[in-house]
């Protein structure tokens, strides 16, 4: 059954799991910051297109914009982004037209691809009463180029990448051909979240740290900026 708590869930599972956000920081304001989604453990790895769409309650297509607002609770910095609906292949087809927020943790933007294909599910949790968050976190962004191509690069960012390179490069007809037939063979995704070595959760951990002193460094700088504003 498909679950609007599932990225509640997802969420929580990421902030227990790192100490600072999934997104490098730079305290050099001129350096364009990009998403990092190596430090998120999401629990599920979707290991075919079917399992994406059992999970999702809405699918989209899409055009990020610029306009995006930081929350943090408890400590755990999340972003609002604002994205415009352009067409809906799958859910309620009033919200094609509309601007609504994704949820996430870090960068979520696949620039410089504004235009995307977008696996969603209604966000319900104590963040934010109005928003929807991407399903898998970042495996259900599909970014659509200018020669109007799926174009799938999360494992650049350190994320993780199955079925979804055997989609890049088709034409977006072709790709919401395949959607449908994954909605209508949908199917229940394998819980598969991989066991960490000691090693690699050392490696995590250090890192995790590291980001933090930066997140803390770069608050600080822009707290004695306003200061002196």
């Amino acid at each position: 059954m498909k679950s609007r708590f599932l990225i509640f869930i997802l969420l929580v599972l990421i902030v227990a799991t790192m100490t600072a956000c999934g997104e490098k920081h730079s305290t050099d304001p001129k350096e364009e910051q990009q998403p990092f989604y190596g430090m998120v453990s999401v629990a599920t790895h979707y290991m075919a297109l079917e399992e994406l769409a059992y999970d999702a309650e809405f699918i989209v297509e899409a055009e990020w914009t610029n306009n995006m607002e930081g929350v943090n609770v408890s400590g755990a910095n999340f972003q609002l982004n604002d994205i415009n609906i352009n067409k809906v292949l799958e859910g309620d087809p009033k919200l094609a037209g509309q601007t609504i927020k994704i949820i996430g943790i870090g960068g979520l933007n696949t620039a410089p691809h504004t235009k995307n294909v977008l696996f969603l599910v209604k966000y319900d949790g104590p963040i934010t009463q109005e928003a929807y968050a991407v399903v898998g976190y970042y495996q259900g962004i599909f970014a659509i180029n200018d020669d109007n191509e799926v174009v799938y690069d999360a494992d650049k960012y350190g994320g993780v990448k199955h079925f979804q390179g055997a989609l890049e490069g088709l034409s977006m007809e072709s790709f919401e051909q395949k959607i449908q037939e994954a909605i209508k063979n949908a199917r229940i995704p394998i819980w598969n979240m991989p066991q960490l070595s000691e090693e690699e959760q050392r490696r995590a951990e250090e890192e995790g740290h590291k980001m933090y002193l930066e997140d803390k460094k770069r608050l600080e700088e822009q707290l004695k900026e306003r200061e002196i504003k």
